[in-house]
């Protein structure tokens, strides 16, 4: 995955999540969030080289879940990432799954800096 397209990627995902709740589509912003997510953390783990790079976004997401140790909060940002809307197309109400996917970027970013990478999202 080339780095410099999955940012530019990641950036209009959250553009288009936070337009799409502006517009009252709150379904097209939960999967933006998990895509912008889902890609950052494509590409962390390719760069971690624990992927094969064949991963969607929720996939991705859930390989991070269960191969690296995860602070409390991301871990909880990722299963909220990871979870099945009810049979009404819903979440709990107080789940925000665009504030979820940048708790998780926050932690790439910081996890990045860690190792030398300075290249940010």
């Amino acid at each position: 995955m080339d780095p410099e397209k999955a940012h530019i990627q990641i950036r209009e995902e959250l553009l288009l999540a936070k337009q799409s709740r502006l517009e009252g589509n709150e379904g097209r912003a939960r999967v933006c969030a998990r895509r912008a997510a889902g890609t950052a953390v494509k590409l962390y783990l390719e760069n971690k080289g624990l992927t094969n790079g064949s991963e969607n976004a929720l996939q991705s997401l859930d390989k991070l879940r269960s191969e690296t140790e995860l602070p409390p909060r991301v871990q909880t940002a990722v299963n909220w990432l990871v979870q099945r809307v009810d049979q009404n197309y819903s979440l709990p109400a107080e789940i925000d799954l665009i504030k979820e996917a940048w708790i998780v970027l926050e932690f790439i970013d910081q996890a990045d800096l860690a190792n030398g990478d300075n290249s940010r999202i």
